[in-house]
């Protein structure tokens, strides 16, 4: 069985999972992976909260579960989809019976490298909303697209996985609106709450201060402030912070980059802030996480 996912999930108990694919990244994780899950999720030890460290796609086939997105409660059964980011706060999903999910997983980098076309006003309502419920037809071709999925990803083609996945990106994306006829517009606060994340996803390594994405949004900071604050229960600020901190552990765990090196990568002014940053969220210098984990991986 490949590691990353003894890693991912901190179990060896892979009876649960039909089958897993994957295409090693050019770091020391995945840049893809899909997969097939049927059963309950009490032999996978995640975390009660924790920050994904790849995008996540997933279709629920069969059975239902509770699951808590950025502190918001959703019901998911049969025919529904959901999609998380990196820097999304998640709560480890409860099955409420034996449950059935095709997930599909990347890396940032694959994301970048495939560089799907969405609007940012439909990135927010990602954001803001990252579940659906499908057709049963809609369901059932999103499963014929993992099945194809499995087996160019088996081959490991990676061009052909690439384009796959932009094509399965944009037919859900296609329907979305759709499959949620019912659904009200977004909120002002929704909307500028979606943008605000999504422009976090794509630029805290490189700017750390609020004011900078309020200027981007034509906002006050102040505005966006009290906005994100009221929508997601944590702060604007607190929110680039968890991104921030969700790519440090990433590269921490996952690379041989020196500390010096991750400083400058997620943009910090020098290798002391990023230890003082990095000391106040996780209570350990980054040198003593890396360590830590290193012997908890040989252990």
């Amino acid at each position: 069985m490949h590691p990353n996912y003894e890693n991912k999930y901190t179990t060896s108990d892979f009876s649960m999972f039909e089958w897993i694919s994957f295409i090693p990244g050019e770091r020391n994780y995945d840049a893809l992976s899909v997969m097939k899950f049927h059963g309950t999720m009490e032999k996978l030890a995640l975390p009660e909260y924790f920050f994904p460290s790849t995008y996540t796609l997933q279709i629920i086939t069969a059975g239902s579960m509770e699951a808590n997105i950025n502190n918001k409660e959703y019901t998911l059964e049969t025919n529904c989809g959901y999609f998380t980011s990196p820097d999304f706060l998640l709560k480890t999903p409860i099955p409420q019976t034996y449950i059935e999910i095709y997930i599909l997983s990347f890396s940032r980098e694959f994301m970048e490298e495939i560089s799907v076309p969405f609007s940012m006003s439909a990135v927010a309502q990602i954001y803001a909303r990252p579940t659906w419920r499908m057709s049963v037809e809609k369901t059932r071709r999103a499963v014929q697209y993992f099945e194809l999925l499995r087996e160019v990803v088996n081959d490991k083609n990676r061009a052909s996985a690439s384009a796959l996945v932009k094509s399965f990106l944009l037919y859900l994306a296609g329907n979305y609106s759709y499959d949620l006829p019912a659904a009200p517009q977004l909120s002002r606060n929704e909307e500028i709450t979606g943008r605000f994340l999504a422009l976090v996803d794509a630029n805290c390594e490189q700017h750390h201060a609020l004011d900078w994405y309020a200027s981007e949004l034509c906002l006050s900071t102040r505005y966006v402030a009290n906005t994100v604050k009221e929508t997601l229960g944590f702060t604007a600020s607190e929110a680039i912070e968890r991104a921030l901190m969700q790519r440090a552990r990433t590269l921490l765990t996952t690379t041989t980059l020196s500390v010096q090196q991750i400083a400058d990568t997620l943009g910090f002014q020098n290798q002391s802030h990023f230890g003082t940053f990095f000391r106040r969220h996780a209570g350990c210098s980054p040198r003593d996480f890396r360590q830590r984990r290193s012997d908890t991986g040989r252990g």
